[in-house]
């Protein structure tokens, strides 16, 4: 399994609802539809900058979530933030192969959230 210890220097985080995620959904993707999360990196190997990106963050869509997966508001939070920062180092869920090692990492974070 990789190593899940990466320097993480600073991200900028956006909470947002359903019509502007689907805006940037649609701008960015070309889908016109709702998504939970959507990272964008921001690091250029060119200059110096501690920001290594933006995860913009869709509220409504984590509530629904959590609903559906039977799991708490921050349980699930914790879970798609997660999933941005490990875009954010270079993860990508394009095969089920990857999306299950997001997943494992993912499920490892919000166990941590359940346990305290």
């Amino acid at each position: 399994m990789k190593n899940n210890r990466h320097n993480v220097s600073r991200v900028s985080f956006v909470l947002t609802h359903d019509q502007n995620m689907i805006e940037l959904n649609t701008k960015v993707f070309g889908k016109e539809d709702t998504t939970d999360v959507i990272s964008f990196p921001m690091q250029d190997k060119h200059t110096n900058s501690e920001l290594i990106g933006e995860i913009v963050i869709n509220v409504d869509e984590v509530k629904r979530n959590a609903l559906d997966y039977g799991v708490t508001y921050e349980q699930e939070l914790a879970r798609v933030t997660a999933h941005g920062v490990l875009h954010l180092v270079g993860y990508e869920d394009d095969t089920t192969e990857h999306r299950s090692a997001m997943s494992r990492i993912e499920d490892t974070v919000v166990s941590e959230i359940k346990s305290n």
